[in-house]
């Protein structure tokens, strides 16, 4: 079997989030550097940076170190995810070192560089960014809505219509919040989204609704990076836990589960149960097992066929050799 090339969600996947659902597995310690598991298990985590919006997050160090030994055994991995370029950032230092780094839900991709002199080797895919006509490049300073293109034109429409619209710290997405907009209803926001036009598309994070552009999504940045570091589909696999890692599990292989996040993945698994591999556990050890599950994936050596080259090119030699001695 060949190497693979890994895509990876982080909230819910790898790192795990301080809330209700994080608790039935067990208990957080008061400094944030240990997780007490219902089976037993007390595992060394570390806090990560709050996100903007406050949000507290964990990594474990097993999980650091089984990204790390699986990139070593040849593997490729990716970090891909929703969250803002200010949040992906702020909590880099404390991420798995990877080979792609994707954030706001594929519209930005940055890649590691031996020639960017700083403290953290790694530019932006420009060829990448400038594909998204929907929302051109400007700096983000700019206001969302004083930005050009379709994108944040549906955002200053929102705006106006009542919708509360997250666009802080983000270049290529906003979030729609249905919970923060007072009179709005589920129906309403599944108007909002039947009617976005073809230049956009949308897909629910943490439970809202993440608006970008068409020729973004975590599966069209995938793709990008499958034809950039040379992987088929079927070389390829992802984990993730929420509906907007749903269309990328569509174009890889096959999909690690660590944990439901949302109900549509729990659909998606009943529906083609053998394109997923689910955690028997939550949490932390569901990461962990998962990672173990990839670690185990054997990768095809080209020993074997230059072994076996060497040996027929002996025996070729060995009959000329004969052959010249009978002459």
């Amino acid at each position: 079997m060949p190497r693979k090339l890994i895509f990876s969600d982080i909230d819910g996947t790898l790192v795990h989030i301080s809330d209700d659902a994080l608790l039935t597995w067990g208990t957080v310690s008061e400094d944030g550097h240990t997780f007490d598991s219902r089976q037993g298990a007390s595992i060394a985590i570390r806090p990560l940076p709050p996100s903007s919006t406050g949000t507290q997050a964990f990594i474990s160090e097993k999980t650091l170190q089984l990204v790390s030994e699986i990139r070593r055994s040849g593997h490729l991995f990716v970090l891909i995810s929703g969250a803002r370029s200010s949040t992906f950032m702020e909590r880099l230092p404390y991420l798995p070192a990877a080979d792609a780094y994707v954030m706001e839900n594929g519209g930005r991709i940055f890649l590691p560089s031996r020639d960017a002199a700083t403290a953290v080797p790694i530019v932006e895919d420009l060829e990448w960014r400038g594909r998204h006509e929907a929302a051109p490049m400007v700096l983000e300073s700019v206001p969302p809505s004083d930005r050009p293109g379709v994108l944040w034109d549906l955002y200053t429409k929102l705006q106006k219509d009542g919708w509360i619209c997250d666009a802080n710290k983000y270049s290529t997405d906003f979030r729609v919040s249905l919970k923060k907009s007072k009179g709005k209803t589920a129906a309403d926001l599944e108007k909002v989204i039947s009617n976005l036009p073809p230049q956009l598309s949308s897909s629910f994070n943490l439970g809202m609704a993440d608006i970008y552009p068409s020729s973004s999504g975590k599966d069209k940045a995938a793709e990008y990076l499958m034809t950039k570091f040379g992987f088929a589909r079927e070389d390829s696999i992802s984990m993730g836990d929420d509906d907007n890692d749903l269309a990328l599990a569509q174009i890889v292989g096959h999909t690690y589960i660590p944990g439901f996040t949302a109900e549509s993945v729990r659909k998606a698994v009943a529906a083609n149960p053998l394109a997923f591999t689910v955690a028997s556990h939550g949490a932390f050890l569901g990461t962990h097992e998962v990672l173990e599950r990839i670690q185990e994936l054997p990768i095809r050596s080209n020993r074997p066929l230059l072994v076996c080259s060497v040996v027929v090119l002996s025996l070729i030699v060995l009959a000329a050799r004969r052959r010249h001695r009978r002459a």
